[in-house]
């Protein structure tokens, strides 16, 4: 659920360029897009604040608190805190800085080979004709045919190179034609497991973005729910989290019930601290929070401590390569969608375009965008 970069851009560019009004490159859209989705992503909260003052309509989509949560709902998130030096300070949920970019790529290679062993029995290396080696796969191949007896594979195996070593005795015939069937399993390279951890990911087969109940992913392990086709090339994005505000903090400890930490000011914590009857405990905790870090009380809790938070939203990127004529052809491999609501895709053009008066320095351009969304602001508010 997400806005179309392309799309937002394209409308962008036909309403200036029917107005002849001038032109938006990439880098100014960009950054322009970038600044609008945030700017309504933030007025979220306070209109959330002001709708749960008003009564609201037990309608079907109707229930404005319901609608603003559903576009904050994009933004949630819920991770683990890491204790610094084993103490009662926290770190939040491990975010990493970067721009978007692709941190993984793997072509599926042919999986279909003969065997060059002179040895019957085969707990030594045969060599395969494997396609293009690739290291990026973490194999988890079948054996298959080649004159095995029916039912007989040949599971767990290893490839280094074009190499294939199989992990169990078997009797194979010499030259035999076997066939492969190719792990779904894929190792993502050049990132941490924390930053897929703490980032959002996007997997793209052959230029089409695949959808999460696809596939899973673990550490940097990425496992598809059924074979990629042979010579599909897999994309894996990772882009970094940006904290914004934080939700609930929560402690779990063995078997104990979890229990939700009271959030305190430092004023409050002196007082609490200093009577038995209102000290914390494990069963009733609080923390503050200075400086991006949670202090938990009592300082014994050390672990399994998990927050919920919101994340602001990445952001877009128009990206492109350069054409035969040198001109802008967009590139959806490494471009990055509005991660708004489908909703605000009116708002959020009308805003670029507001901007875009002001980068080509056009007043009507400006003053017709800006009543369009003030027009939009009190339909809302009515």
């Amino acid at each position: 659920m997400a806005i179309n970069v392309n799309t937002v851009y394209q409308t962008v560019l036909l309403i200036l360029n029917k107005e002849q009004r001038g032109y938006m490159t990439p880098l100014e859209f960009n950054k322009t897009g970038q600044q609008t989705q945030l700017e309504i992503f933030e007025t979220y909260f306070d209109s959330l604040n002001q709708q749960i003052r008003i009564p609201q309509t037990d309608t079907d989509y109707a229930d404005r608190v319901v609608s603003l949560d559903e576009k904050i709902s994009i933004f949630k998130e819920f991770g683990s805190a890491t204790s610094i030096s084993s103490s009662n300070v926290f770190n939040l949920p491990q975010q990493f800085s970067g721009s978007a970019s692709v941190l993984g790529s793997v072509t599926v290679p042919a999986i279909t080979g003969t065997t060059s062993s002179t040895n019957a029995a085969v707990t030594a290396s045969i060599n395969m004709t494997l396609g293009t080696p690739n290291t990026n796969i973490e194999v988890g191949m079948t054996v298959t045919g080649g004159g095995l007896p029916a039912g007989v594979t040949i599971a767990t195996a290893n490839v280094t190179g074009d190499v294939f070593t199989l992990s169990s005795t078997q009797t194979i015939p010499l030259n035999s034609a076997l066939t492969y069937s190719s792990g779904v399993t894929y190792t993502i390279q050049t990132v941490t497991a924390d930053q897929v951890t703490n980032g959002v990911v996007q997997v793209f087969g052959n230029g089409i973005l695949l959808d999460e109940t696809q596939y899973t992913i673990s550490g940097t392990v990425i496992t598809f729910n059924s074979q990629p086709t042979i010579g599909q090339t897999l994309i894996v994005n990772v882009y970094p989290k940006q904290f914004y505000k934080l939700g609930q903090t929560l402690y779990t400890a063995g078997a104990l019930p979890t229990q939700e930490l009271q959030r305190v000011d430092r004023g409050e914590l002196y007082h609490l601290l200093s009577s038995n009857l209102t000290s914390p405990s494990t069963t009733y905790p609080i923390y503050t929070y200075e400086q991006n870090k949670l202090t938990i009380y009592p300082s014994t809790i050390t672990s399994g401590l998990s927050v919920s938070y919101i994340r602001k939203p990445l952001p877009p990127v128009w990206n492109f390569t350069s054409g035969i004529n040198a001109q802008y052809v967009y590139d959806e491999f490494t471009s990055f969608n509005f991660e708004l609501h489908p909703a605000e895709q009116t708002e959020l053009i009308l805003k670029i375009l507001l901007y875009a008066g002001v980068v080509i320095k056009d007043p009507q351009i400006i003053q017709v965008a800006a009543q369009q969304v003030a027009q939009e602001n009190i339909n809302q508010q009515r």
